[in-house]
């Protein structure tokens, strides 16, 4: 596999936010993050839209947990984009 490296900038929030996930997921550096964050979002592209939808929801589920699933939240959604 042939490395290719790319860089990016990024405003001081999102960097802020990259500093963060960076540490509070134990990943080995911010450029581990950011892979590991493309690859997930490459392999979710390879999917089928309800497929893809339901592992945004798992993943969203694991990360930020609350009151009202994913799911729940997405149906709300679509009630809403309906009476649009």
């Amino acid at each position: 596999m042939q490395a290719v490296s790319v860089s990016t900038k990024l405003t001081r929030r999102e960097a802020e936010l990259l500093d963060r996930l960076t540490r509070e997921y134990g990943f080995i550096s911010k450029s581990e993050a950011i892979r590991s964050a493309l690859r997930l979002y490459l392999n979710l592209l390879e999917l089928r839209s309800k497929d893809r939808l339901r592992m945004l929801q798992l993943v969203n589920e694991l990360i930020a947990p609350s009151a009202k699933t994913s799911s729940v939240l997405v149906e709300e959604g679509h009630r809403e984009e309906d009476e649009i």
